[in-house]
């Protein structure tokens, strides 16, 4: 039993990695999109401050603004990815936590169920001895009556 705990705990470990390895694949497609992205952006811009000079920069400042909102974009990924990584960590130490507190209750019921069985078959012994002796004592009446009735 505690093999199949571990290889299930083990199966969702590996699920569980495999699950933020794809999620990690995704971010970094994601990053070299944004980053592809971002280099046109460039570009553009190259070619926005050569329209900027013309009619006095203002397209210059939409696509600074537009490089922020995509950096921010980024860093909230980077957050993200990171928030999900503790949680998943902190959701393993819990299960681990739980499974921990299930073997110890498990523990003591067994143990407790040991020494009620050890009572059971002391009480059991006790008894058997009792009506041991008893039947002895019967025994030994009656034999001790035979005896009477054959000698009176």
């Amino acid at each position: 039993m505690p093999g199949q705990t571990k290889a299930m705990h083990t199966s969702s470990e590996t699920d569980q990695t495999n699950s933020q390895q794809k999620e990690v694949q995704h971010l970094r497609e994601m990053i070299e999109v944004l980053r592809v992205e971002l280099e046109n952006l460039r570009l553009e811009r190259d070619r926005a401050v050569q329209q900027a000079l013309a009619d006095g920069g203002i397209e210059n400042q939409q696509l600074k603004s537009t490089i922020n909102v995509l950096r921010d974009e980024l860093e909230k990924l980077r957050f993200d990815e990171n928030e999900h990584l503790n949680k998943a960590v902190a959701a393993a130490y819990d299960e681990v936590a739980q499974l921990k507190a299930t073997i110890n209750t498990l523990r003591h019921d067994l143990e407790a169920q040991r020494l009620d069985n050890e009572e059971h078959v002391r009480q059991a012994l006790a008894d058997r001895n009792d009506e041991i002796n008893h039947l002895r004592a019967t025994v030994v009446a009656l034999r001790e009556q035979l005896e009477q009735h054959d000698a009176g």
